[in-house]
């Protein structure tokens, strides 16, 4: 593509298939893109997009950027506006209550792919959309008495606090990922013993028919003999 070198069309490639498997959004490959190649981030995406098409109609074209690997573009499942305040609701909740976005998100969906949407959804509020973020607040304000503010700036006992909420969250996920093992370790017991269970009843019926027939076959004979 025009204005694209060779190596830049390969890197944005490969960074937009890292981005699809791990569910973060192509808009924050744009603009991290965007930064490195010193273009503006929707030239990036034009170029992206234009590829994609292009690729479609031209397989040595695909291959020489992509590697061959199919180029697609994730579709955008926007964000309604109940959505968004839910969202930024339960996430400026969970902060005002000593919780972290992370964990908040965490245990708002066990989806990595959402998560990272959630978390990407809620910088971008915070960022564009400071007036729904007060709004928000507000609400929040006038449940529970207070809010987090997530506009102020880190003092040092924040800070502090903050290094706190972090090991907090640390041990949090760490537990939650070793729940998430064992359920897993439980889930192939429980099917190794239904397999088994299984097995054992077809035993025994194969077993009680077997059974029967020995004991009355000499029942048979002898009323035969008579």
């Amino acid at each position: 593509m025009a204005g694209f070198t060779d190596r830049q069309m390969k890197k944005l490639f490969e960074r937009a298939a890292k981005a699809k498997n791990s569910g973060e959004s192509l808009t924050s490959v744009f603009e991290e893109l965007s930064k490195d190649f010193n273009k503006a981030k929707g030239s990036v995406r034009n170029v992206y997009y234009a590829s994609i098409k292009r690729a479609k109609t031209d397989g040595e074209y695909g291959k020489k950027f992509a590697e061959g690997k199919e180029l697609s573009a994730n579709e955008i499942i926007a964000f309604k506006d109940g959505e968004a305040d839910e969202l930024l609701y339960k996430i400026l909740r969970g902060a005002t209550f000593g919780k972290s976005v992370r964990r908040t998100i965490l245990e708002m969906t066990d989806d990595q792919k959402t998560s990272l949407r959630y978390q990407n959804k809620y910088r971008n509020l915070l960022k564009r959309e400071r007036p729904r973020v007060e709004r928000v607040r507000q609400t929040i304000i006038e449940d529970y008495g207070k809010c987090f503010n997530p506009y102020e700036k880190t003092a040092r006992g924040n800070r502090l606090e903050n290094a706190l909420k972090s090991e907090i969250n640390r041990l949090y996920d760490r537990i939650a990922s070793e729940v998430r093992a064992k359920n897993v370790q439980l889930e192939f017991k429980v099917d190794a013993l239904k397999k088994e269970n299984a097995e054992l009843r077809e035993k025994l019926k194969n077993l009680s028919k077997s059974s029967l027939s020995e004991y009355f076959s000499p029942i048979a004979v002898k009323e035969e003999v008579e």
